[in-house]
């Protein structure tokens, strides 16, 4: 009898890889097609094809002006133009070691399709890895929802779409964060360090964490992510001295070139700049007192309260002024099933109406997205009028819910780390 439970428990066990290649195959060959059809993929492109130069046709330096000139030969068909991105690397040169298994395929559809599934599967683990850490257990229909939303969302797409590594930065973030709640400090740590291949997305996330760790006195977490990030660092400089100052050279090009990714720039758009830049003063000045707040906040607290403190900080981030962009959404994936979680489980709303919203939330983000490439108020193009409902709508469901009046209603007997 113990025989045969075996061998079922190992063909089920088959059956669920076999199941999981295909679904995997499936998904490539989707994305494939789209590559096929739908140009884009540039932010992959501008990594992939340094790393791949780099590698293997022995290019010294992914920030020289030569590796810039293939990557725009590559997209622009020439050297850039004045209103042209220019073909700059822009990320931390350790940032290669993601690209590199992808910088092996030679064709740039094959591997930005590669590189889509890879970034969708993050998407799909940071969803699961999230509802492990709160204990939740939905129905099945929401989450097939949940998986609608964290893949077709147009706030979340964008990253699949252009090929950003935002998608995975915030998986390094989210998978730090499933090893603190697992107690297992060192790969907290590891994994802490892996998500600032993309710095400008995990600065505050880095921060909070650190002062977190102090708090709590788990000192692995910080040993270990500092001996990996010196690491990582160490490798860079031996391999290309001058990477630190090419690579702030780059970020500094590429705010001034990308499109607008601060609420002042983005705000200019739609009013005159003089008003445009008072509401962002006021937006910077809310963002530094709830950042403050909720460091007083989740200091010395238990881990539930740090997934709430560190979810809040990754959706006031378009509003601080440090350079965003769309593609940084996916990090307020966390955030939004926590509030499902604190709505069904603490306030037992209908668990119905509430993927019903997540399932319209779908169809009103894309609304936004075309809104706001092609509505004009005054003559004046409303450019990225997609960029603040969402954190707009986290931020007021946050404190409606208030995680800073009273932090029991948001622990749990089995989320105290």
């Amino acid at each position: 009898m113990h025989k045969k439970e075996l061998q079922k428990e190992t063909q089920n066990k088959l059956l669920f890889i076999l199941l999981i290649t295909i679904f995997i195959l499936l998904l490539f060959w989707g994305n494939y097609q789209f590559a096929k059809e739908q140009p884009g993929g540039t932010d992959f492109l501008y990594r992939w094809l340094p790393t791949r130069l780099v590698t293997f046709e022995n290019y010294q330096n992914p920030y020289s002006p030569a590796v810039e000139y293939q990557v725009e030969l590559m997209h622009h068909g020439h050297a850039h133009q004045e209103n042209e991105t220019p073909g700059i690397f822009a990320y931390p040169y350790y940032t290669m070691l993601v690209f590199l298994p992808f910088a092996f395929i030679e064709d740039f559809l094959v591997a930005r399709a590669a590189w889509m599934t890879v970034m969708e599967l993050a998407h799909l683990s940071i969803l699961f890895l999230t509802l492990k850490m709160i204990n939740f257990n939905p129905s099945k229909f929401a989450i097939f929802a949940l998986l609608l939303f964290s893949l077709f969302n147009a706030d979340f797409a964008q990253a699949l779409i252009d090929g950003n590594p935002s998608s995975l930065a915030t998986l390094f973030a989210v998978l730090a964060l499933f090893f603190i709640y697992r107690r297992s400090d060192g790969l907290a740590g590891i994994f802490l360090a892996l998500s600032t291949i993309k710095p400008q997305l995990v600065i505050l996330f880095f921060a909070l964490i650190w002062l977190w760790a102090f708090s709590k006195q788990r000192w692995r977490i910080i040993y270990s992510s500092l001996l990996t990030l010196i690491l990582l660092l160490g490798i860079s400089f031996v391999l290309q001295p001058s990477w630190f100052s090419e690579f702030i050279n780059d970020l500094t090009t590429y705010t001034n070139v990308a499109s607008p990714s601060t609420p002042n720039e983005i705000l200019t758009y739609w009013m005159p700049s003089s008003l445009a830049t008072k509401i962002a003063w006021v937006g910077t000045a809310l963002s530094i007192l709830i950042v403050l707040r909720t460091v007083s906040f989740y200091l010395g607290k238990d881990f539930l309260t740090l997934l709430w403190s560190t979810s809040l900080i990754f959706t006031v981030m378009p509003l601080t002024g440090i350079t965003s962009a769309k593609s940084n959404y996916i990090t307020m994936l966390p955030g939004v099933i926590l509030l499902l979680w604190y709505g069904i489980e603490k306030k037992r709303i209908k668990e119905i109406w509430l993927i019903s919203f997540l399932l319209i939330w779908i169809g009103l983000s894309w609304f936004f997205f075309y809104g706001g490439r092609n509505w004009f108020v005054n003559d004046r193009l409303i450019y990225f009028v997609d960029f603040y409902p969402l954190p707009i709508l986290l931020l007021a469901l946050y404190f409606l819910v208030g995680p800073f009046k009273n932090r029991k209603k948001y622990s749990d007997g089995n989320i105290n780390n």
